[in-house]
């Protein structure tokens, strides 16, 4: 059976489902899951931010113009109404901050350590998606796209740890939007950024992180043996488990909710990355309980009407 919806609309809806639901009680997720119960779904700042760049981005790609969307979100509330859960992590206050102060789009972000971050990865899953299809699932051999991922994640977070781990994720998706099984995307995309990165002397120290995850057998460790602290790294690391350990969409959130209320961006991101690949009508459903269905009504409008994230499209060279 063909699945109605587009990528975008699964991956913003599945992102604001799997954030909302981070948020309930462990028996509200579970009635939710088994479809028994229209408990309504407030999504958080990492779904709104996932939407003021794709909001952007359907314009097509101006670095100003990403800033200025974020910027609405956090001045004028815009893609958060009232209702949703929102609230603003340090470095991207800081760096929102400093471009309020300065003007300057490339020197913004935040590059100390804690701008490891991750709160960045979120919000850049659209960016995946709007390079896989403009350019094809050989972005990464495009320096000027690879160059455009990594300034859209500047603009915040620019840290060496935070860009390699954006980068990581994205090459993940382009190959799941390639068609490729989950686990063959894990390690190709992986393949791919170790690569890239060990090619550019700034990044090389970064990829110690991503020994563990690079390991044949990463998705047979328990659990409770990733210690999330925040960096981007170690969230991957959760989000990539979860997905290579289920066969549903549902089984994937479910595992993503393994790690605990104290980390919502693992569900959101499992949701998203889960809500594109398997396209589960279930993604579509909860996606009417959503508090306030109409932002995503006009963001999802734009991008599929601007063709920039359409899978149709055809790829053409960003340079």
């Amino acid at each position: 059976m063909v699945k109605k919806g587009s990528t975008i609309q699964f991956l913003l809806k599945g992102m604001a489902v799997g954030e909302s639901i981070a948020y309930l009680s462990v028996s509200e997720q579970e009635k939710i899951l088994r479809a028994e119960s229209q408990h309504e779904l407030r999504w958080g700042s990492q779904t709104s931010l996932a939407l003021a760049t794709t909001a952007s981005l359907s314009r097509g790609y101006q670095l100003a113009d990403v800033m200025i969307h974020l910027q609405n979100w956090y001045k004028k509330r815009q893609y958060a109404p009232m209702g949703t859960i929102q609230d603003i992590d340090d470095v991207t206050k800081q760096a929102l901050d400093n471009y309020t102060k300065n003007r300057d789009i490339l020197a913004s972000g935040i590059s100390t350590d804690n701008a490891d971050s991750e709160n960045i990865l979120s919000r850049m899953l659209p960016v995946s998606l709007y390079l896989y299809h403009q350019v094809g699932v050989s972005f990464i051999n495009d320096e000027s796209a690879m160059l455009m991922l990594h300034r859209i994640a500047g603009l915040t977070h620019n840290d060496e740890g935070a860009l390699v781990s954006v980068g990581m994720l994205s090459l993940i998706v382009s190959q799941i939007l390639d068609g490729r099984a989950m686990s063959d995307a894990v390690e190709n995309g992986l393949a791919f950024g170790f690569e890239y990165y060990s090619r550019h002397q700034v990044f090389v120290d970064e990829l110690k992180a991503f020994y563990e995850l690079n390991l044949p057998d990463f998705s047979n460790i328990p659990a409770d043996k990733i210690q999330l602290d925040g960096r981007a790294s170690t969230t991957l690391e959760a989000v990539i488990w979860s997905l290579l350990n289920s066969e549903s969409y549902t089984q994937a959130l479910k595992k993503s909710l393994i790690h605990g209320h104290s980390n919502s961006i693992v569900p959101t991101l499992v949701s998203a990355i889960g809500a594109i690949y398997y396209k589960d009508d279930l993604v579509l459903e909860l996606g009417q309980n959503l508090i306030v269905k109409r932002v995503f009504t006009t963001v999802i409008g734009q991008a599929e009407r601007s063709s920039r994230f359409n899978l149709l499209n055809k790829p053409a060279n960003l340079s």
